[in-house]
């Protein structure tokens, strides 16, 4: 192996065991951000974007039925987004009988404003809460999540995200729920040490001056990653920002059995990170390349890789160990399933690295996604 290539492997392997040992100790450390209560329970809206969700709606919003927070004090807004299934009859039945339950058809676009961003721009416009609750149509929330979230909202904080993660069951749906923590585990770490990713778009809430003040979604240019443009807009604006890991706030996603769908959902969020400061981009690309150093050391020196890979494994694995504790999740045959994780998790690296290059369009629930924009 030549110098250069040595110089240049060992960098990205010291690069990222020092990423995996700082997000382990960033874990541990204390929180000091001050907990806001309240003498009364302020006005609440979520804000619901809905598209071709008829599998998955009724399950969300069962969950915001079970919400533990004064039903005189909560609105829930649901906007269909021209669905092409039967989510609106669905949506219609549930909520028939329930008065702060509100359903909207989205028929047009708000300036700038494309897809979930649109939706949410719209409900905007009818939310009459002191704050906007956001989440998606396939993830069913806990019953303490409003006042949870909340708790973070001290005067100078203008956006608060959860943790979301899939619901467990089968093989399939436990390795994308470990997978999902694992990633989210890396935003918590940072945001412990006051470094900012962004917000979940599907487990978040932001102060409804907060969000105004950016002018909403229709003035906000688009991005395929409307969460973390409204985090960047919010927190430009000198506004603070929380970030939560605990059962109370954990949303459950429902896992994706399609590997087609899981290819086109993996290269929009890889399209998203485009819109990342520099830094964020630079740990992503260690991260992937962390595989091929590792196969480039296996054909000099197979026990060195073997060695490298062991504590890559080790770190990673305490490190979900400790992410599943503070979610408070259960998974069963813990010792083969981390094994099991970690070569779901070599193979997803390397085709998900490999779909995002190849010339196919990214599609997601009917529509076509660009960096510009995306079809009717």
């Amino acid at each position: 192996m030549g110098l250069a290539l040595q110089i240049l492997c060992w960098g990205i392997v010291g690069i990222f065991f020092s990423i995996q040992i700082f997000s382990l100790i960033a874990q541990f450390l204390p929180n000091k951000k001050p907990v806001q209560t309240f003498e009364a329970w302020p006005k609440v809206s979520i804000l619901l974007a809905a598209r071709n969700e008829a599998k998955t709606i009724e399950r969300c919003l069962q969950a915001f039925s079970r919400l533990d927070y004064p039903t005189e004090q909560l609105e829930i807004l649901i906007g269909n987004d021209a669905s092409e299934d039967s989510t609106k009859q669905r949506v219609e039945k549930f909520i028939k009988d329930k008065p702060n339950f509100k359903l909207f058809d989205i028929e047009t676009n708000l300036g700038k404003a494309l897809g979930k961003a649109n939706v949410l721009a719209h409900l905007a416009h009818k939310a009459t809460g002191e704050f906007y609750f956001i989440t998606d149509s396939d993830v069913a929330v806990p019953k303490g999540w409003i006042k949870s979230l909340l708790s973070s909202f001290t005067p100078e904080v203008g956006i608060a995200s959860g943790t979301t993660t899939c619901q467990g069951g089968n093989w399939a749906a436990n390795l994308q729920s470990v997978d999902w923590l694992h990633f989210m585990g890396y935003i918590k770490s940072f945001a412990n040490v006051g470094v900012s990713s962004t917000s979940v778009g599907n487990n978040m809430a932001v102060r409804a001056e907060a969000y105004w003040q950016t002018g909403g979604y229709e003035t906000i240019d688009f991005s395929i990653t409307e969460d973390y443009k409204l985090f960047k807009e919010v927190t430009s604006r000198g506004w603070e920002w929380h970030n939560l890991l605990n059962p109370e706030t954990l949303g459950l996603a429902m896992h994706i059995s399609s590997f087609s769908e899981i290819m086109h959902q993996r290269k929009r969020w890889l399209m998203g990170a485009n819109e990342l400061p520099l830094t964020w981009k630079f740990l992503l690309v260690i991260y992937g390349l962390f595989i091929p150093v590792l196969l480039v050391f296996g054909y000099f020196n197979i026990v060195l890789a073997l060695k490298l890979w062991t504590i890559k494994f080790a770190l990673q694995s305490l490190f979900i160990v400790v992410l599943v504790t503070k979610a408070k999740l259960k998974f069963k045959d813990i010792s083969t399933f981390y094994i099991g994780y970690e070569l779901y998790l070599i193979f997803m690296t390397l085709i998900t690295s490999l779909f995002y290059l190849l010339p196919v369009k990214s599609i997601w629930k009917g529509r076509l996604y660009t960096q510009k924009g995306l079809s009717k």
